[in-house]
């Protein structure tokens, strides 16, 4: 009687195909409605498909793999990372929907003709619509506590609101349009950045450190396109000639640490987004290039970062015209970038 056929090896199949699927993947939005994912790890795609039929403006996803995007069709689509499924669209905006941020079971959308949408997050059902500027809303920056969310629009204004209410709690007036922001890790500060500025803002005492780049002055400047917050102390900031620049943070000055190398003979581009996840820094590059760096294992109180702590793992040639980004990794590889200790194996 032959034996019956063992059924570890499809058990061991299926969790290796479970394994894999949860691996960090990164996310990148373009022009032509195209949304592109890839391992972290090793830079293999992993999908790719055109939801929108414009360009995308923004994407996010939460730490159980909920995607959201958002684009110039004035539509939310929606992807579950980890199943690798369609999950459907959300039909709110009247206008290009133009930032969305998760925040736990919450999804905060907001679009170009001002309006702020917060979503239940399991049905996505609409619990709450307002006005939240009298110009495009540019940026949306969730506090961690999750009290309350940071709105920047066309206005020159910064908003924060009271979350479960949609009712304002207070404002900044800027000189120049605001483009992005962010928190930081420990929601003390909130940084905004303009083309010509990049200031972090502390709450409680709106004490301000500010930086501007020396050489924009006049005719000639150099644009501030992106940044990110590498820990609580430490910010990484993009501009328009595809240079990266590590900065230190006090509670009222920003100091430039160090520039990331770049090729000389390397095209010049813009970089259109950043972001930090699992000791990585990602670069995304106009041209559709990511550059994928392993970030230095912690970054010292005293010691500022030079350039030689960065080391670049692979650039990836996303052949898009890219336009946004994001990192999904499962929850017990999303350490706090640059605040514990990395795995340096490759």
């Amino acid at each position: 009687m032959p034996p019956k056929p063992s059924r570890a090896q499809p058990r061991k199949k299926r969790q290796r195909v479970k394994e894999e699927a949860l691996e960090a993947t990164v996310v990148v939005g373009t022009y032509d409605g195209g949304l592109l994912g890839f391992g972290l790890k090793d830079g293999a795609q992993t999908f790719g498909y055109a939801p929108h039929i414009g360009c995308i403006k923004a994407v996010h996803c939460n730490k159980e793999g909920k995607l959201a995007s958002g684009a110039t069709d004035n539509a939310v689509r929606l992807f579950d990372l980890a199943k690798r499924v369609e999950l459907g669209e959300l039909q709110e905006h009247q206008d290009s929907v133009s930032a969305l941020q998760f925040w736990k079971g919450t999804l905060i959308t907001a679009s170009s003709d001002g309006q702020v949408c917060i979503w239940r997050g399991g049905d996505f059902e609409l619990l709450l619509k307002f006005q939240g500027h009298k110009a495009a809303v540019t940026s949306l920056a969730v506090h961690p506590s999750g009290r309350m969310v940071a709105s920047a629009g066309r206005d020159k204004r910064v908003q924060l609101w009271d979350l479960t209410r949609g009712t304002s709690a207070a404002h900044l007036t800027i000189k120049d349009v605001a483009e992005a922001l962010e928190w930081s890790p420990c929601g003390e500060s909130i940084a905004v950045l303009s083309a010509r500025e990049l200031m972090a803002v502390q709450v409680k005492t709106s004490a301000t450190a500010s930086l501007k780049d020396p050489s924009s002055e006049g005719f000639v400047r150099i644009n501030f396109t992106s940044m990110v917050w590498l820990s609580s102390k430490m910010l990484a900031l993009g501009d328009a000639k595809g240079e990266v620049r590590i900065l230190s943070h006090s509670s009222d000055e920003l100091t430039q640490a160090c520039t990331l190398p770049k090729e000389s003979a390397a095209q010049s581009t813009r970089v259109k987004a950043l972001a930090a996840c699992a000791g990585r820094l990602l670069v995304g590059l106009s041209s559709g290039e990511v550059e994928v760096w392993l970030m230095p294992e912690k970054f010292g109180p005293k010691a500022l970062p030079v350039p030689t702590d960065f080391n670049k793992l692979r650039v990836v040639e996303t052949k898009s015209r890219l336009t946004c980004l994001v990192v999904w990794a499962p929850e017990d590889q999303a350490t706090s970038s640059g605040e514990g200790k990395i795995r340096r194996k490759e």
